[in-house]
């Protein structure tokens, strides 16, 4: 009770009412003071949420410039898959005048629907005569009939050699509109047009958008909207020459972004575009609504806001009280006499704040008596030395002794420096066991608080000790995710540079095309191992990502079979195999697109794998059907070199590739200790 007198007197002394008129620069310093704690977190919170805000805008830029780019790969696919489609048409009737073509139109007409069918995008193909009249119409098996369309000819625009494209257009009244892809017949008056589904169209561009309230759309660089997703319900208008979009093809502008608005509301939006390669007047476009940006940046200011605002009235109220508290302690400081009994109660004050301050950072405090060799221990230092509640006496070898055997001679090293007076005090990390047997890392530091009074030897050595296990461990595995991305960084780099160096073509577009496509297939194993957090991917998934470009892995409507037909057991890849075996079936299936299976309608592909645990093998067998019938390569190929490269030279693995007359057989051999994530 005595010790609380003292704060008794200085809490009565505050009460009193003032007897001494303060100076005007004294009573406007707190007002400045209070303005100085409320401006300064205001300034900070204003600084996050800008911050917050130019992340958020920041953020939405990125994504939409990769679905722009994954947008711009999916439309070339599509226009350069039809454009080869509508020539092989041409070249089926080849040599036909209008008479001749009409005499034969059942038996080409089933022979194109056959050529089309599996193909989900094309809803018919048309031939006209001189005349622009219909000569012969073919849709796929099992589409709904599609009612002959006056066809938009006046609207088509080139967009390559002998290759034009029409915005959408509706070929009947409630009808879903329609893209018209058209090529000049070969040696006669006359088109062949391949009329493609838009919405389909959209659809595909859709998938490419990183955010639901995202729009994809395939445009000219006129203006002509061909697809877009969300779909279209009619043919939508051009865009005006005023439209920003518009204004930056008509500048030049191959892939960019711009602010512009909604054609149909006006809604600001945030677009990003980029003009096909190897067609030029076409170009894709992703826009986000600046709606929703605005949104994604107020749900990351929100929590600042629930934190800093109420943080600011707080230190507005603090300080209010502070100020009022001070008026009173400036007006009785004028007057008091026991100024020994506030400086008794301060240091009481410190004292308590300190032992707050200990028990809040978990702090455990001990004592070493160097002549008895006896440490004393607070029951919180006990409680981190996992020992006996009762032992907080022990002698000073019983300590060293549970230090860990790599860290002892550091650890006594300190100590003797601070013991034999060639220090004032010590501090050292190590691991020590207590009575439970489990190492934990602590944190120790002492310091001399009393020597002999003869010889000026240090006599009792005082400190703190905490334990820092979850921080230590924390490191370690910061320091080995750092190692971890350092490691996947140089992979992914010397596979970029290993395809760089490999890819050969006949010109600068084939060389990007074909750069293209194998840095997009590293770029979609790179997404399926974030999608598994970099713990590797199922087998089957790689493959089928890979595949996903040529068709299904169900049969198309009208066919009985799939185009895809994938077996085997699950197999997880590890991470460091997933973008090999990526590389190597981007080859295989973009060989079987050129030359192989999938180059025909009817082609098939069957991929089928086994685990050979005796051997430690994974087989894999790649097999084709249906195609053309293939001969045996004239020269080893730059597709080649990368398979048997990435296969032998990666994966230690082995490659057989054989041409029967039924397609191109490739069995694939790899060490399962190179591939199979987790224990093999």
């Amino acid at each position: 009770m005595d010790q609380l007198a003292p704060k008794t007197r200085l809490d009565a002394t505050l009460l009193e009412p003032s007897r001494h008129a303060l100076p005007p620069w004294r009573s406007r310093r707190p007002l400045l003071l209070l303005a100085a704690v409320l401006l300064v977190p205001a300034l900070i919170l204003g600084a996050a949420c800008r911050s917050a805000w130019h992340a958020a805008w920041a953020e939405a830029d990125r994504e939409l410039a990769v679905s722009a780019e994954a947008a711009r790969e999916f439309a070339l696919r599509v226009v350069e898959g039809q454009a080869r489609l509508s020539a092989r048409v041409a070249d089926a009737i080849a040599g036909l005048d209008d008479a001749a073509l009409q005499q034969r139109e059942p038996v080409l007409r089933d022979r194109i629907a056959r050529m089309i069918s599996g193909i989900p995008l094309v809803r018919a193909v048309i031939v006209t005569g001189e005349a622009d009249d219909v000569l012969l119409m073919a849709a796929p098996s099992g589409e709904p009939p599609v009612p002959v369309p006056s066809l938009p000819r006046d609207e088509l625009v080139a967009i390559g050699t002998h290759l034009s494209m029409s915005p959408a257009f509706a070929p009947a009244s409630g009808r879903a509109p329609l893209v018209m892809l058209a090529q000049e017949r070969l040696a006669a008056p006359g088109m062949v047009v391949v009329l493609l589904d838009a919405n389909r169209l959209g659809t595909g561009l859709g998938r490419a958008r990183a955010d639901a309230a995202d729009s994809a759309a395939l445009i000219r660089t006129d203006g002509q909207i061909i697809a877009r997703q969300p779909p279209m319900p009619a043919p939508a208008p051009r865009l005006g020459p005023s439209q920003p979009l518009v204004a930056a093809f008509a500048a030049g502008l191959t892939e960019g972004r711009v602010d512009g608005v909604t054609p149909r509301d006006g809604h600001p939006v945030l677009v990003r575009f980029a003009v096909l390669g190897s067609h030029p007047s076409l170009a894709v476009a992703v826009e986000r609504p600046r709606a929703a940006i605005i949104d994604r940046w107020w749900r990351a200011a929100t929590p600042l806001l629930l934190i800093g605002v109420p943080a600011i009235l707080a230190l507005g109220a603090f300080g209010w009280v502070v100020r009022r508290q001070q008026f009173a302690l400036e007006d009785t400081l004028a007057g008091l006499e026991e100024r020994v009994a506030e400086r008794t109660a301060s240091v009481r004050e410190g004292e308590e704040r300190l032992r707050m301050a200990i028990d809040a950072g978990r702090f455990g405090t001990w004592e070493t008596n160097l002549k008895t060799g006896q440490t004393t221990r607070s029951a919180r230092t006990v409680e981190i030395l996992a020992l006996d509640p009762n032992q907080t006496t022990s002698p000073f070898e019983d300590w060293v002794a549970r230090i860990h055997p790599a860290d002892r001679g550091r650890v006594l090293e300190a100590w003797n420096r601070a013991a034999t007076g060639r220090g004032t005090g010590y501090r050292e990390e190590y691991r020590y066991t207590g009575a439970d047997g489990r190492w934990r890392w602590l944190e120790s530091s002492g310091a001399v608080v009393g020597v002999e009074p003869l010889t000026g030897m240090p006599e009792r050595i005082s400190g703190m000790v905490r334990d820092i296990t979850a921080r230590r461990e924390a490191d370690e595995r910061r320091q080995i995710l750092m190692q971890e991305v350092n490691h996947r960084a140089r992979n992914s780099l010397a596979i970029v540079q290993a395809i760089l160096r490999l890819s050969r073509a006949e010109d600068a577009a084939t060389y990007a095309r074909v750069v293209e496509g194998r840095v997009a297939a590293l770029a979609r194993a790179q997404s399926l191992l974030a999608a598994e957090r970099w713990t590797g991917a199922p087998l089957q998934a790689v493959i089928a990502e890979e595949l996903a470009p040529y068709g299904g892995m169900q049969p198309a409507k009208g066919d009985i079979s799939p185009r895809f037909v994938l077996t085997g057991g699950p197999v997880r890849l590890r991470a460091q195999a997933v973008q090999p075996l990526s590389i190597v079936f981007h080859e295989l299936a973009t060989n079987a697109a050129k030359h192989g299976a999938l180059s025909a309608p009817e082609g098939r592909v069957a991929v089928s794998w086994h685990v050979d645990e005796h051997a430690g093998l994974l087989s894999i067998r790649w097999v084709e059907s249906g195609g053309p019938v293939p001969g045996l390569p004239s020269r080893r190929g730059v597709g080649s070199r990368v398979m048997e490269a990435t296969i032998a030279g990666q994966l230690a693995g082995s490659l057989d590739r054989r041409w029967p007359d039924g397609g191109l057989v490739c069995e694939i051999r790899v060490p399962l200790s190179r591939v199979r994530a987790g224990p093999t």
